[in-house]
């Protein structure tokens, strides 16, 4: 009966909301290597599995290569120093998670899809709407446009990529980059417009060429992003502005805020409904439309979308004993298949979850590596004001060190290490405090 009464409870409800203040983001990963790095092979075989997964509209790869002849110049070479890129591979995500070096997880992938959890359902205050990209004359022109009536960016930067496919066996290669600057929008359709012209060397195909546009904020954040790739027909998409992962309390109801759902393709119908993982038996996990119709969420309901439509819909849980519950919401339809949206409740000891929640504290990297001297640690932070400790164990697993810093900015921090006079040379391993990081490795060489 209390499951009864809940969704006739909520039926009486009158949940009304309007169109969505934001778009879903468009994930860029920029691979950084060279021709004579050994192991950026590997890099690229894990983005295909990544591409394999998604399609244009979610996921987009460019390539940069460092002192590899033609492959390279100068602006090229200005991005590695824009990222203090050191390490090869490295890949970096929407500009601010960045993953170098090759791990058990690389090639397979899956490092690289754990990745793009952290921003595939990302909301963004700006769309991007190219009007043109004629790379015959290398000519690249649209419009930046702020759809939420809340949101100011200022002094940002519009990144234009060229890039040529077919190069020898190579794919998804950065030929020139162009920029705009103090790029600044304010206040819903408020618009930037753009026009660029690339420099076309007679060397490269014109039938291989294609272009990235993006916007990238002063902390590095890639905001939004659009290629000249082909987007597919039918073309689902999600998108929230909240955490998916949420920490709340036992004996309780919660509604989120708007999830919505976009349909950026043709029209369709969809089928939906709530797929959960050892969910208590006082746990209902169900969900409300905009209109405040609320449903159970283990049925699968069938929906339709308009081509251009966005629908919102709020999870509805009722929260009985403590636990950690995972949840997704899965959409299906015959010509998208099954498109799954992650989500944890989590009752009791915060959780840190690395793979589906944007607002983990993660370390990047330790520069150089072997250290002599000092030695800088970046750590990426999701928000101002955070403070963070990286603690340093030798090969017995004794705590030898500890750093801390506060004060931490959103986005990519460079952190001053200086090992202890007293520690001898040989192997060590460090590892962020309180956090689910896989711990890091270097060697002290005095």
């Amino acid at each position: 009966m209390k499951y009864i009464y809940l969704i006739f409870a909520l039926l009486a409800c009158s949940i009304l909301f309007g169109q969505p203040a934001y778009m879903p983001v468009t994930t860029l990963a920029e691979d950084f290597g060279a021709t004579w790095c050994m192991n950026c092979p590997l890099a690229w075989q894990g983005l295909q599995e990544v591409h394999s997964a998604t399609n244009n509209s979610e996921f987009i790869s460019a390539r940069l290569f460092t002192t590899s002849g033609e492959l390279s110049n100068a602006i090229i070479e200005e991005r590695f120093s824009y990222y203090n890129v050191i390490g090869l591979p490295n890949v970096i995500f929407n500009g601010i998670v960045s993953l170098e070096g090759i791990g058990e997880g690389t090639a397979d992938g899956t490092d690289y899809l754990s990745a793009l959890a952290l921003t595939r359902y990302s909301a963004s205050p700006i769309k991007i709407v190219p009007t043109n990209f004629s790379f015959e004359r290398g000519l690249v022109s649209g419009s930046v446009i702020m759809i939420s009536p809340d949101v100011t960016i200022s002094d940002a930067r519009l990144v234009y990529y060229l890039l040529e496919d077919n190069v020898g066996e190579e794919d998804h290669i950065v030929r020139g980059i162009l920029y705009d600057d103090n790029v600044s929008l304010s206040g819903y359709g408020d618009t930037y417009n753009y026009n660029k012209t690339f420099s076309i060397n007679p060397s490269w195909v014109v039938s291989n060429l294609w272009g990235i546009v993006f916007l990238q904020i002063s902390d590095k954040k890639i905001v939004q992003c659009v290629s000249s790739l082909p987007l597919p027909e039918y073309n689902f998409r999600v998108a929230m502005d909240w955490n998916p992962s949420i920490q709340g309390d036992a004996d309780t109801t919660y509604l989120s805020s708007p999830l919505w759902f976009f349909n950026l393709g043709a029209a369709e119908n969809y089928t939906m409904r709530l797929e959960s993982d050892n969910v208590p038996g006082d746990w209902y996990l169900n969900y409300c439309d905009e209109t405040g119709n609320c449903y159970p969420g283990s049925i699968d309901r069938p929906f339709s979308m308009a081509a251009g439509e966005a629908i919102s819909f709020h999870l509805n849980l009722t929260i009985g004993s403590p636990a950690t519950v995972d949840f997704r919401f899965i959409v299906s339809s015959p010509n998208i298949g099954s498109y799954s949206i992650p989500f944890r409740y989590s009752v009791g000891t915060p959780v840190i979850d690395e793979t589906n929640s944007p607002v983990a504290l993660q370390v990047n990297g330790l520069y150089p590596n072997p250290v002599s001297g000092s030695a800088v640690f970046r750590l990426f932070s999701p928000k101002n004001n955070a403070s963070a400790t990286i603690d340093i164990y030798n090969v017995k697993g004794q705590k030898v060190q500890c750093i801390t810093t506060i004060d931490l900015h959103n986005g990519i921090n460079e952190i001053s290490f200086v090992p202890k006079t007293s520690l001898p040379n040989g192997v060590y391993f460090y590892r962020l405090q309180n956090s689910n990081n896989q711990a890091g490795r270097f060697l002290l060489l005095k």
